[in-house]
């Protein structure tokens, strides 16, 4: 009896030791045994932009973890996993750190060091292990060979780095484990985008890609999300990656255009800080945090940019002045379009832009839908007779100059789609294609201006004016003109140009004025 229970009492012991071990390999799943295997991965946080290439070659011994990380990318120094810091193993090269790994059944947080920027700076990751991550099922990523040498590991990154360079310096060219559908110059044309108005810039489509041209900006390749880029993209033309979900948005004027497609929670950073905005949308979203301001175009936070994970970034036609800032934000492997709607000889291809944000931010049909309920309400006031009256557009500039519109601007055929006629009119010489005002001399505008009918200040740059006397006190000679002895004298509110889908209702003061109305104006305050 004795010995039978000493018996049970074996079996027992071994089936509870048989159980532990096998719970504990169950825990480490395919990878139990030790050895070397290569393991997809995906990753959050960043731009994206630089990343760890997978797949990642990864050693068990033991019952210890370690994997080799090896970035995309040669600008990190150092990475920072569970408190203790590890140093690139590859000087001049890839960056490449060996980390310990605790389990590869849970995602693993990891702080990255670069210093792609002015200074270092550390950005938080999440590495997921096997792809598993919402996001990278849905893009069919995961799969895996469950065991492959060091060696091949190895050879597959190198690989992966011939075809791909760094990509916080390569326009954005290649994405995370996607192999080309197509080569580029196989690409054939079905189509293009039909634009009434706008011709600052042109959509082409090639089956589900779009390569948009957009004047002194460059030429794009739109790419959909989960659509693999194509092969041998000229170096000449930009890769846009789908979805822009954390743009870094300078251009005013595209803010408006945004609003309207009821896209705002793909724009992450601005470049005005929250006194300077006149659109409610932007100043509760940087109340809020839901946006950021990230200083001003010509003097970004490239820290901040960078640590949101900015993946596109719209400029205004000011940066041609900073060529420096395009160059840094490219080098961050931030693609970069230059919103030129204000170059726009016909106001309606400015508003016509939306169409371009309707294809970026995929809601096309949104925008289609917009541009034209927005022409039911100017064409009535387009086919309306010329009234011939008179209207000058200025404002006065801090050194006593006068800035004005030149003649092909978009506001000089505001006005006259709206029946008047601009003044200074056709005298003025055109002689830089890349801006739409110019200066004169107070002398010059006064032979031009002093007889028009109305006068319309603008607002933009120095400010509203609330008086005939404020106006006085900037120049003395506007006592003589027509308009001013006439009470003829407007101002445009501070929202004008930052709502740049308000020309209809532009259109429809100047069509009020013209007649002598003056309630129930938009943009327009009258000045006495």
């Amino acid at each position: 009896m004795k010995l039978k229970s000493r018996k049970n009492v074996i079996l027992i012991v071994i089936l509870a030791l048989s159980f532990v071990c096998f719970s504990c390999g169950d825990k480490k799943g395919k990878y139990a045994s030790d050895g070397t295997y290569e393991i997809e991965i995906s990753m959050e946080g960043g731009s994206g932009k630089a990343y760890i290439l997978s797949p990642v070659s990864v050693t068990v011994s033991g019952g210890e973890i370690k994997a080799k990380l090896v970035w995309s990318s040669k600008n990190y120094d150092y990475m920072i996993v569970d408190g203790v810091k590890y140093t690139d193993e590859n000087p001049g090269g890839e960056s490449t750190f060996t980390v310990p790994v605790k389990t590869l059944d849970e995602p693993m947080k990891v702080i990255g060091d670069t210093v792609a920027m002015s200074t270092p700076h550390e950005i938080e990751y999440v590495i997921y292990w096997d792809g598993k991550n919402d996001s990278d099922e849905k893009s069919g990523k995961g799969d895996y060979s469950d065991a492959a040498s060091s060696d091949a590991s190895a050879a597959d990154n190198k690989t992966s780095n011939d075809e791909t360079s760094d990509n916080e310096t390569s326009n954005n060219k290649t994405s995370d484990n996607e192999t080309s559908a197509a080569d580029y110059s196989e690409l054939k044309q079905t189509g293009v985008t039909e634009l009434k108005y706008a011709k600052r810039f042109t959509v082409t489509e090639y089956g589900e890609y779009k390569k948009i041209h957009i004047d002194n900006s460059g030429d794009y390749l739109l790419v959909p999300e989960h659509t693999p880029v194509p092969g041998n993209v000229p170096d000449d033309i930009i890769v846009l990656k789908q979805p822009f979900d954390r743009t870094y948005l300078v251009s005013t004027s595209a803010f408006d255009l945004v609003r309207q497609l009821d896209v705002l929670d793909s724009i992450r950073l601005l470049a005005l800080p929250e006194d300077e905005w006149y659109v409610d949308e932007a100043r509760e979203a940087l109340a809020s945090g839901s946006m950021l301001y990230a200083g001003k175009y010509k003097a970004p936070d490239y820290e901040l940019i960078l640590s949101e994970g900015a993946n596109l970034a719209i400029e205004n036609t000011m940066i041609y002045h900073e060529p420096e800032v395009r160059e840094k934000l490219t080098e961050l492997g931030i693609p970069v379009i230059i919103e030129a709607s204000s170059y726009e000889e016909h106001p309606l291809g400015r508003l016509e832009w939306i169409k371009l944000y309707g294809i970026l931010y995929d809601c096309e049909a949104v925008a289609e839908d917009y541009f034209e309920s927005e022409l039911k309400t100017i064409e009535p006031v387009m086919v309306k007779e010329n009234t011939g009256k008179t209207v000058a557009f200025f404002h006065v500039t801090a050194n006593g100059l006068i800035n004005v519109r030149k003649p092909g601007d978009y506001i000089a055929r505001m006005i006259g789609l709206s029946g008047g006629i601009y003044v200074p009119g056709g005298d003025i010489a055109d002689d830089d294609g890349n801006t739409s005002t110019m200066n004169m001399q107070m002398e010059d505008f006064y032979a031009t201006a002093k007889d028009a009918d109305i006068i319309i200040y603008n607002s933009t740059i120095g400010g509203e004016i609330k008086s005939l006397d404020e106006l006085l006190g900037k120049n003395s000679f506007f006592a003589d003109f027509k308009a001013v002895k006439e009470k003829n004298v407007y101002c445009t509110s501070r929202n004008f140009f930052q709502q740049s889908t308000g020309v209809g209702r532009f259109m429809q003061d100047l069509d009020s004025v013209l007649a002598g109305r003056t309630e129930g104006l938009n943009y327009l305050n009258k000045v006495e």
